[in-house]
């Protein structure tokens, strides 16, 4: 030990597979902010994870942490979906502003399908009498061809 203080090394590491190393205090300081888990220098976080969280030393912290926990996870679950119940009802009120004939009451409406059901009415009687000028034409053709 004496030869480690007057070479200015006063810290023996002995690591867990036997290695040893001789280091100054400021070798060690340099070191442990090349650590990752050393939280002293990351910019004022507490030394220790204790400091910062308390862990449950008895059954009835531990359920009580638990509940707190499933509490805490069920509350981020209904707000998440209840901000996609939210989202997906205004696209479905937008779908349904897009339809045809929202823009008019109920009795405009039957008047309409009154209306294009005529239509449709009328539609049909002209594609009936065009068959059947279309069926006398075939049989005047035929006739003058000879055929029958």
């Amino acid at each position: 030990k004496n030869s480690l203080k007057a070479n200015g090394y006063n810290h023996r590491c002995v690591y867990s597979d036997g290695d040893m190393e001789d280091l100054r205090l400021q070798d060690l300081e340099q070191l442990a902010k090349l650590d990752p888990n050393n939280n002293k220098t990351r910019k004022g976080l507490s030394a220790k994870i204790s400091d910062r969280v308390k862990f449950p030393l008895t059954q009835t912290e531990y359920t009580k942490l638990l509940l707190d926990s499933e509490h805490q996870r069920d509350v981020e679950t209904t707000q998440t979906l209840a901000k996609k119940i939210l989202a997906k009802s205004a696209e479905v009120n937008d779908l349904v502003a897009k339809l045809p004939g929202m823009n008019r009451t109920r009795q405009m409406q039957m008047e309409r399908i009154n209306e294009l059901i005529e239509s449709n009415h009328n539609v049909t009687r002209k594609l009936e009498e065009a068959y059947l000028v279309a069926k006398d034409r075939r049989e005047e053709v035929r006739v003058a061809l000879g055929e029958s």
